[in-house]
């Protein structure tokens, strides 16, 4: 008896259906059969294999996770942070040492200026009295003697003498004398005048230049060597007893 086939079908389906035609090839000999299923298209369903998911987890597990920042990152941020926090202070530090014992020129200022004249007609000795100020905080001073100093009146150098050798401590202030021996031949007019006067009637602008050689220390530490060139322009009433200065400009320069 010949069969033609059985067919599946669901009459309560939606209209619309997929029909799958699924043809089993028979050994040989065999009659083909056919198959009609009718399934819903909303209710197919595919359920992977569940090897898919153990190879998805493994390729998840060998990527590294994009918000996660390996240590040595944060190591060397950290690092370079403390670096540039040192580098701070000891710049600071050296800056500050640096200000520190820089060397500062000395400041002079002239107090007094006597003169005494000599007996015989010989040339006349002039005596200076000058306050010097250490300006440098934290270096003492170590002046050396020379045989430089010279009072000037406009070009005519009117006496020469030494500025004495001495030591001042840091930020001390100390008054000095330098005694200066007039040079050979007649005074100018009004320099004659001026020493003659007994009241201050004839006032007169004068010049002082002398230099010495300087080291600078911090206790036992030579730090500084310099050379000091000062030049100091002043106006006395007069240069007789009882001279005053009225005005005075000290310039010290180190070389």
């Amino acid at each position: 008896m010949e069969e033609r086939g059985s067919t599946v079908a669901a009459t309560d389906d939606p209209p619309l259906v997929n029909n799958l035609a699924i043809q089993l090839s028979s050994a040989s000999g065999h009659r083909l059969e056919t198959y009609v299923v009718q399934v819903p298209k909303d209710q197919i369903y595919r359920v992977p294999p569940p090897e898919n998911a153990r190879i998805v987890e493994e390729h998840r597990n060998r990527l590294p996770s994009p918000t996660k920042k390996t240590p040595w990152r944060k190591y060397l941020l950290w690092a370079a942070i403390i670096l540039v926090v040192i580098g701070v202070i000891v710049g600071v530090s050296l800056t500050a040492l640096y200000l520190s014992f820089t060397p500062k020129s000395p400041a002079f200022s002239i107090t007094q200026l006597t003169v005494k004249n000599s007996s015989d007609d010989g040339p006349p000795k002039y005596n200076l009295a000058l306050k010097v100020q250490n300006t440098n905080e934290k270096l003492g001073v170590q002046y050396g003697s020379t045989d430089e100093a010279s009072l000037i009146y406009w070009k005519q150098t009117l006496a020469t003498g030494s500025f004495p050798a001495m030591h001042q401590d840091a930020g001390n202030s100390t008054v000095i004398h330098l005694t200066l021996l007039g040079a050979e031949g007649r005074l100018p007019r009004d320099v004659e005048k001026s020493i003659g006067d007994k009241k201050p009637s004839h006032q007169i602008s004068l010049g002082l230049k002398f230099n010495s050689p300087l080291v600078m220390n911090n206790w036992v530490l030579r730090m500084w060597t310099r050379n000091m060139d000062v030049t100091c322009t002043f106006r006395v009433s007069m240069m007789g007893a009882g001279s005053k200065v009225l005005s005075q400009n000290c310039q010290t320069k180190l070389s």
